[in-house]
């Protein structure tokens, strides 16, 4: 099990969700909106954002996936044998 900040898709997804998530009102402001002073604000707000955004996707470069080797996978064992004295299957009548 590897942590999960060490997985690339996860800076990936932060960066991306923070993106959308903080322009999301800019975006819906700016056309509504005729105020100038608003606009500037929001723009400021798109802007930290979008740095954000982005060295946050500079992380992702950084992450290292740990590759798994065949010790390490999940395996079931040969000599399980589960199919063995069921309780709930049907009896054999001989």
């Amino acid at each position: 099990m590897t942590p999960l900040y060490q997985s690339i898709s996860f800076w990936l997804c932060v960066g991306f969700f923070i993106y959308f998530t903080g322009n999301f009102f800019y975006l819906l402001f700016l056309t509504s909106t005729s105020d100038k002073k608003l606009v500037t604000e929001m723009k400021i707000v798109y802007t930290i954002v979008t740095i954000t955004k982005d060295i946050i996707l500079c992380l992702a470069w950084f992450a290292q996936e740990h590759n798994e080797t065949k010790e390490e996978e999940l395996r079931i064992p040969e000599d399980l044998h589960l199919d063995e004295d069921l309780s709930f299957t049907l009896p054999i009548n001989s």
